[in-house]
């Protein structure tokens, strides 16, 4: 059963959807999908409030459970990212989250510091040390150049146009992206609908985000964790 505001007979606004099961839905929908800010419910009261993307939790959110709560980050609809999961006896985990996996504890500071108190880190004072490339994912870029290269340049032109990868108004009849390829097009009118006015994702803003650890599932968690600073 929904309830809220439509668009080229989609969901598209704010809205609340429940189904057979019990679960609920309240908040912004997009071409069908819980695409957003909103808030799932489940039968047994658990609730998460927070970011969805294509309708999997994205970004910053609270999940409440009878026995525990968690605040963190979701990629995909898992942790990845910081998070700080708290229990009934007011014990906390806070690290970095891979799923259900704390794979980076985060130690207290009882004081203020400095980065001179760390030798290990002295590399950012005297050299530029690595820098996250924020476009590196989203971007494809070829030469076209089809004298020199005519058999592969109709397979490049394909790849790179959005209107040729998928049939036209392919929205209409499925909205289940995840067999779907995502193109560049549809990626930048997504997280218009997230973002608004803010700063879009993967476009740096003079501010620094420097690395040291560059395993690549860390550098992919830093990477999400900057898309939603």
């Amino acid at each position: 059963v929904y309830r809220g505001d439509f668009g080229l007979d989609m969901k598209l606004g704010h809205g609340e959807f429940s189904w057979p099961t019990g679960e609920s839905y309240r908040g912004q929908f997009y071409r069908d999908h819980r695409h957003g800010l909103g808030t799932y419910l489940w039968p047994d009261g658990s609730s998460f409030t927070g970011m969805f993307y294509l309708s999997y939790r994205e970004g910053y959110g609270t999940l409440y459970q009878k026995a525990r709560l968690f605040q963190g980050l979701y990629k995909a609809d898992q942790r990845f990212g910081p998070g700080i999961e708290t229990y009934p006896d007011g014990s906390q985990d806070v690290g970095l989250w891979f799923r259900e996996h704390l794979i980076k504890l985060c130690t207290e500071v009882p004081s203020g510091f400095s980065i001179h108190n760390y030798p290990e880190y002295s590399g950012f004072l005297t050299r530029s040390p690595v820098r996250i490339s924020l476009s590196g994912d989203e971007k494809m870029e070829w030469d076209l150049n089809k004298e020199q290269d005519p058999f592969f340049y109709d397979y490049k032109r394909f790849l790179l146009d959005d209107d040729l990868t998928l049939p036209p108004q392919m929205y209409i009849y499925s909205t289940d992206n995840s067999h779907l390829p995502m193109t560049c097009s549809f990626r930048k009118e997504l997280d218009a609908r997230i973002f608004l006015n803010d700063i879009p994702p993967f476009v740096e803003d003079g501010e620094p985000w420097f690395i040291k650890n560059e395993t690549p599932l860390m550098v992919k968690i830093q990477k999400q964790t900057y898309k939603y600073r």
